[in-house]
């Protein structure tokens, strides 16, 4: 790996972890990051890793961002999320008019985003801007959000809408329905959302193709990397933290660990070695295979090229393959730990629950395994995500 990760930049997730940590019943309980969390991330100026240097913030490389991510669910897995999807979003306000992202960023460069992607709200063309209506899934974040952005269909009378267009909405203007009721991940906060009527100016909006126009601001190579690359910067080293906490956890459970029946403690059991070397062989190679992929696409990036169309197949792979591997773990670790690990509050059986969660996300769920091999064959992805 050729990026050379600052750090400080662990350091300061380091120092907010034992908040994180101390607030994870909490978080389960609520259902949302509890704002002490939440505090604590904004305070360390991590939400402004995506945003630019020029507005006040880190305007970070993938992998550095990626090991931040990685490194804060040792803490707390929700947090980590919190530096995932907000995130995204700030990443995004690189393709508005240069008035829409001072507006949403030049007061404040922390990422205070939520969004919902599925299924498109309904945008009807007014003077200035849109009108949107529409029912969000997902939103995760949105109980600390400042703007909540959508997917929305612009409606201008016709029978089949003409055009697909990301908006920010402002919070005020989005009620948040109680829907978070889940089994892993529940700090996350991700409920639905209800916008009846919002108006959204047109400085707010950009049109949600993979032809895009950066803004004045987002001219480095950071807004170059194309979207599905600082997805699988963001999401997947998720996955790989709660598969890291899992052996960590089953390791120190099999050195205090004597099961039913019988004399000696898990560790010293052969089977149980093979299994532990096993699962960290697997963790080591998805996690060398993501960041050697971030980091070839970054190098490639940073020299002036352009992302290509087998270079955005490979990072889909790479994260697809990165899931998949971190649920193969935790699941076998999961049955490693027995009986320990079927009781709420368990750290191994948070673990099992948050992965079965995360790894329901469309962007690496399996079926991506079937959008890279279309795109090996030279076929259109299956998948319009990987194009923009």
């Amino acid at each position: 790996m050729k990026t050379d990760v600052d750090p400080n930049l662990l350091e300061r997730i380091r120092s907010i972890g034992p908040i994180l940590k101390a607030n994870l019943a909490e978080g389960e309980r609520l259902r949302h990051l509890p704002q002490e969390s939440f505090d604590a991330l904004s305070g360390s100026e991590l939400l402004t890793m995506l945003t630019p240097k020029s507005l006040g913030g880190m305007e970070l490389d993938p992998v550095s961002y990626a090991t931040v991510i990685e490194e804060a669910v040792r803490f707390d897995s929700a947090a980590a999320w919190t530096i995932t999807n907000p995130l995204l979003w700030a990443f995004f306000c690189s393709r508005l008019p240069e008035q829409g992202a001072e507006e949403l960023l030049g007061q404040d460069p922390r990422a205070l985003f939520a969004a919902s992607i599925t299924p498109p709200m309904r945008a009807v063309p007014v003077d200035g801007g849109f009108q949107i209506t529409g029912d969000g899934r997902f939103a995760s974040n949105c109980h600390h959000a400042r703007w909540i952005a959508s997917v929305c269909a612009v409606n201008d009378g016709e029978a089949t809408p003409n055009k697909i267009i990301w908006a920010y909405i402002s919070r005020e203007d989005c009620q948040i329905l109680d829907t978070w009721d889940v089994l892993g991940m529940r700090a996350t906060g991700s409920d639905d959302i209800r916008v009846d009527n919002a108006f959204v100016p047109t400085q707010r909006a950009f049109p949600f193709t993979p032809e895009i126009t950066l803004g004045p601001r987002f001219q480095g190579p950071l807004y170059r990397f194309s979207f599905i690359g600082i997805v699988t910067a963001a999401l997947t080293p998720v996955m790989l933290g709660i598969a890291r906490v899992a052996i960590d956890e089953t390791t120190a459970l099999a050195k205090a660990k004597t099961a039913t029946g019988g004399n000696s403690v898990l560790w010293m059991n052969p089977s149980v070695q093979s299994q532990i070397g096993q699962a960290v062989a697997t963790l080591r190679a998805a996690r060398a295979l993501l960041y050697n992929t971030l980091d070839d696409v970054w190098q490639w990036v940073s020299s002036g090229q352009e992302v290509t169309v087998d270079q955005r197949a490979d990072l889909l792979l790479a994260a697809t393959n990165a899931s998949e591997s971190a649920v193969r773990v935790v699941e076998r670790m999961h049955t490693l730990a027995g009986t320990s690990a079927i009781y709420s509050g368990n750290p191994i059986e948070r673990c099992f629950r948050d992965i079965q969660v995360a790894r329901q996300h469309r962007f690496y769920t399996e079926s991506r395994y079937e959008t890279f091999g279309r795109m090996y064959f030279g076929l259109e992805p299956d998948y319009g995500m990987v194009m923009l």
